[in-house]
């Protein structure tokens, strides 16, 4: 699980933290409210569920694009992800062109054997040389357990040398190529375990990106065959039902009975309406779809899913949301909204207000988990809930 993500000289993020990293887990009290009586802002993990929320061009987008370039860059390379989903070049990412772009990413895993909490905190610092070109200049994997005095380097690489430790043996490597990545490289293989689990979670951040538009001109001729997860913009979507159908029954008999319960189009229906359905789907059929997936990515990431329901279809949405997020443990929602009635689902520490102002001439972000507002905090334990706390203007400067 994702539980904190820094983000240093990228877009308009100077050196700005959603979350918490492994250093301030380490050192804030358990319990907020010892944390608030010793002076000290509690660490906000990441949860299962979180919401994004902000004014527009707040850079909600790009930490998105952000978490897509970083995965891009572990698995493809940063030349390609610098030039991949309308990025136009590594020079132009970077809010300083004189520094490095850096990203650090904590996880939480419970350990394979014993079960305990194991966190693991990995840094990327991609540089250019002078042509420009994007290479790794530095991986490191820390590693740190409740029962361990101070965190261990399990992978170390800079200008493509480095090690990796395992079993009690620092092995010492080599990079070929500066292209790339040696969490990719070594996350490769199954022995070693935590490097192995951390690139494999990296890899599966699944971005949604169903648009109405698209949705409805999937083509009739979509090659026939089962697929296991839906692919980012859902014209897969019969196909993922027929797999589902042959190896999850089960699941599918209660997707079917779902979407015969709140789609307005499809009450009083059947089955065969529902697949007839799903030939032109509308967006939230596509997100039910996507929330019952038997072997769900361990990251979904959405752009205002919301956008263009009713209201009533967003508390359809929202419940469904949170009850993927209750039975997938190991599965998280990241999703941004301009409607305050699917917050009335998430408590303060579940969602991040982004802002943005000119500071001494410089155009900043500022990102902060509505859980660290004292203010919010205490209507919302009071009974007001978090959509009509946003709409009272308590999460504005």
């Amino acid at each position: 699980m994702l539980l904190g993500v820094r983000i240093e000289n990228y877009g308009l993020f100077e050196d700005d933290c959603i979350g918490a990293l492994l250093d301030d887990i380490r050192e804030t009290p358990s319990q907020s409210s010892l944390a608030f009586e010793a002076g000290i802002e509690p660490a906000h993990p990441l949860n299962g569920m979180e919401a994004l929320i902000g004014r527009n061009h707040t850079g909600k987008t790009m930490f998105f694009s952000f978490l897509s370039f970083v995965q891009s860059s572990v698995i493809k390379g940063p030349v390609v992800a610098a030039t991949e989903s309308g990025r136009s070049g590594f020079a132009n990412l970077m809010l300083d062109p004189e520094k490095p772009v850096a990203a650090t990413l904590c996880f939480m895993f419970p350990h394979p054997k014993t079960g305990e909490k194991t966190y693991c905190e990995y840094k990327l610092v991609l540089n250019s040389n002078v042509h420009g070109k994007p290479h790794f200049e530095k991986e490191i994997l820390r590693l740190w357990t409740p029962s361990m005095e101070a965190p261990v380097e399990i992978l170390s690489f800079e200008g493509g040398c480095g090690f990796i430790r395992h079993d009690g043996q620092q092995l010492e490597a080599e990079m070929n190529d500066s292209q790339t990545s040696a969490l990719h490289a070594f996350g490769a293989v199954k022995q070693y375990y935590f490097v192995n689990r951390t690139y494999r979670e990296i890899m599966g951040w699944f971005f949604v990106g169903f648009q109405k538009d698209h949705i409805t001109q999937i083509p009739d001729d979509v090659t026939p065959g089962g697929h296991k997860h839906l692919n980012s913009e859902g014209s897969n979507a019969r196909n993922v039902l027929l797999y589902m159908k042959k190896e999850c029954p089960g699941r599918y008999k209660e997707l079917i009975a779902k979407c015969i319960e709140v789609i307005p189009d499809l009450r009083n229906k059947d089955e065969i309406d529902v697949i007839s359905f799903f030939k032109k789907p509308d967006i939230l059929g596509m997100f039910l779809l996507l929330l019952s997936d038997p072997n769900p990515k361990p990251l979904l990431l959405m752009e205002s899913p919301d956008e263009g329901l009713y209201h009533d279809m967003v508390d359809v949405l929202a419940q469904e949301m949170r009850s993927f997020s209750l039975s997938n443990p190991n599965s998280q929602i990241i999703f941004t909204t301009h409607n305050p009635y699917i917050l009335e689902n998430l408590s303060p520490g579940e969602i991040w207000v982004f802002s943005r102002a000119l500071s001494a001439g410089a155009d900043k972000i500022d990102i902060k988990c509505a859980g660290s507002m004292p203010i919010v905090n205490e209507m919302y334990h009071q009974g007001v809930g978090m959509g009509a706390i946003w709409y009272a203007g308590h999460f504005d400067d």
